[in-house]
């Protein structure tokens, strides 16, 4: 799926806009989805702290991809290592980036939950785009984890269980 993207050079920027091609909408608009959605269709749900971002060209250098690092602090649905990879189109190489929409950005150290589904090479990415990953931040007064500024972390992942097993 190509949506419009962003490239810049330097000090020079410029909008390169592709019509987005979404499957099964004619306007291009993404469905809204709930977290019951979110949670039947990921193969694993993680909430863990981006430890490590690497960017690089693809191999026919069309586009750019991000693999991150997820130190794994709990596993909502599914099972796996103490790090999981995901792949996100994507980022900085040098002096050249790209920013998709409908495509989540990482930062080095934050937490995060993400629904995901099974990727090339054993990577996988996030499932709904943007939709599916959801940033935990304390809660500035009482310090509680609170996932997008206003569900306890606890309650959020009971929720997600309590979806995934419907």
């Amino acid at each position: 799926m190509r949506v419009p993207r962003l490239l810049f050079a330097g000090r020079f920027m410029s909008l390169l806009i592709v019509l987005p091609v979404l499957a099964g909408s004619a306007y291009g608009q993404t469905r809204a989805l709930k977290i019951d959605d979110l949670a039947k269709r990921a193969e694993l749900v993680a909430v863990g702290r981006v430890s490590d971002m690497v960017s690089e060209w693809s191999a026919d250098r069309t586009h750019i991809l991000t693999r991150v690092t997820l130190s794994v602090q709990e596993y909502v649905k599914g099972e796996g290592a103490s790090t999981v990879t995901i792949t996100t189109l994507g980022g900085e190489v040098g002096e050249v980036g790209e920013l998709y929409t409908h495509v989540p950005t990482f930062r080095q150290n934050e937490t995060v939950v993400v629904f995901l589904e099974a990727g090339a090479q054993g990577s996988y990415h996030v499932s709904g785009g943007t939709q599916g990953k959801y940033n935990v931040e304390p809660d500035p007064v009482s310090g509680v984890p609170v996932v997008a500024g206003k569900d306890r972390l606890q309650d959020f992942t009971s929720m997600v269980r309590a979806a995934s097993q419907r």
